[in-house]
């Protein structure tokens, strides 16, 4: 049996059976590479009351029940960034901390991108940046790009495009 301890907004801190604390995400995620033509990854940055600064991240956001997890990260990229995805490629399954957080990152890779703008449910602005898939490491090496989510994913997608041979 597992207990909640404390419940916010996008987590919750629960106990299970054993009496050992762990934190549950109020839902699982999808997380999206959106790739250009030119092979650029589409960044966003926005706000990580966690440290304080912004953050380097990827257009993401929760499934929702009954909505397939492609048809979440398609609306999610109209509401981010402002593109739909012609083609959405499923990459894996990521667990950031998979010993003490309860949420799944279902992330898809984005091709043939074509504008198309939805309006999004954040409180604030989101920030864009491009940058090209095959030198993403710098952004690590230059303390820029931190998000372990988003780096797993980067190389899900390098490692999928490479074995096309793209």
């Amino acid at each position: 049996m597992t207990t909640i301890q404390y419940q916010g907004t996008y987590f919750s801190i629960r106990r299970d059976a054993s009496g050992s604390d762990y934190v549950a995400s109020t839902g699982d995620e999808v997380l999206i590479v959106p790739l250009t033509a030119a092979n650029d990854v589409i960044l966003t940055t926005e706000p990580a009351p966690a440290f304080g600064e912004p953050a380097l991240i990827l257009p993401g956001g929760e499934t929702a029940p009954n909505r397939p997890y492609a048809a979440t990260a398609n609306l999610e990229l109209q509401e981010e960034i402002g593109f739909k995805a012609g083609q959405l490629d499923y990459l894996g399954e990521l667990r950031p901390w998979s010993k003490y957080l309860a949420v799944r990152s279902f992330v898809y890779l984005a091709r043939d991108l074509t504008a198309s703008s939805l309006p999004g449910d954040e409180t604030y602005e989101i920030g864009i940046e491009r940058v090209p898939l095959a030198t993403f490491e710098d952004l690590i090496t230059q303390g820029r790009l931190l998000d372990a989510r988003v780096i797993a994913a980067l190389f899900l997608a390098r490692r999928f495009l490479a074995a096309l041979g793209e």
